[in-house]
């Protein structure tokens, strides 16, 4: 390590000591659970998402105990208003109320909310805000406990999270020639650049312009289209990944696989809103 190196560690440490870091407090922050894990005894690991502080781990104290608890409210789906405080990577929650009470989600719709969460919990950062995301996702939410469609607000969902992240989707025209997306015209996606007018057979992610089209106006005419648009986003999605598996959308096929099984077919006969 050079000199330069060694005086930046040793004044950065100095400061740390000298100049601690001021505990972090915040009171009555929008916010939604994504998961929660067991820990020590009587308490919780929550991973919310919060509208201005972004995804962030909190340790929940108590909150399995059967009196006083909060686990019945740290619970994922439910609009909450959270406060926590201290330093550090794991603050404490001091708070927790819903407030609003969703009908539950259920089905598909279910799948399609664990997967939007766990897509949540693996691409954004810890403690970095996304507001505009934050509110994709309560839309989001609300359409699947309305009984919405839950590929078409996958895919719309999907869509803002990767702008979000840095990775927005081209789907207006095409970053060869810069003409306008043509309904009538095959295209190929390169993931790291956008759609280009191509021959069929050639290498990449092929769709439809009128695909591009509707999923650029979030609205969807044909189920031809609702198919292109999930491959397309799925495959944007694994690149983004880097091989990481998403363990929701692995246990929902198993389901489908048993649940086909059950009725003597031997085959999944339906299709997740993530496939």
């Amino acid at each position: 390590m050079g000199r330069q190196h060694v005086h930046a560690a040793v004044t950065g440490l100095y400061r740390r000591l000298i100049f601690p870091e001021p505990a972090m407090k915040v009171n009555r922050q929008p916010a939604y659970v994504l998961h929660a894990r067991p820990y020590a005894e009587s308490s919780l690991l929550v991973d919310v998402f919060s509208r201005d502080h972004g995804r962030c781990m909190l340790l929940a104290k108590g909150a399995r105990r059967r009196k006083g608890g909060q686990r019945g409210i740290l619970m994922p789906f439910k609009p909450l208003l959270i406060g926590w405080s201290g330093k550090g990577a794991l603050p404490v929650l001091t708070a927790a109320e819903a407030t609003a009470h969703l009908p539950e989600i259920a089905g598909f719709g279910l799948h399609a909310g664990l997967y939007a969460n766990e897509l949540l919990l693996k691409l954004l950062h810890r403690f970095d805000g996304h507001e505009k995301l934050y509110f994709a996702y309560d839309v989001a939410v609300q359409r699947l406990a309305s009984g919405a469609d839950p590929g078409e607000t996958l895919r719309i969902f999907e869509k803002q999270l990767l702008r979000e992240i840095g990775f927005g989707l081209i789907l207006d025209h095409d970053v060869e020639t810069g003409k306008a997306i043509d309904p009538s015209v095959q295209y190929v996606y390169l993931p790291q650049s956008g759609p280009v007018a191509s021959p069929a057979g050639s290498p990449g992610i092929t769709v439809r312009g009128a695909t591009l089209r509707e999923l650029d106006g979030e609205e969807f005419r044909s189920q031809k289209s609702r198919s292109e648009a999930r491959q397309l986003i799925r495959e944007l999605i694994r690149h983004q990944l880097g091989g990481r598996e998403l363990r929701s959308r692995r246990v929902f096929r198993q389901l489908l696989l048993y649940q086909g099984k059950g009725k003597g077919k031997g085959k999944r006969t339906q299709v997740a809103p993530t496939d």
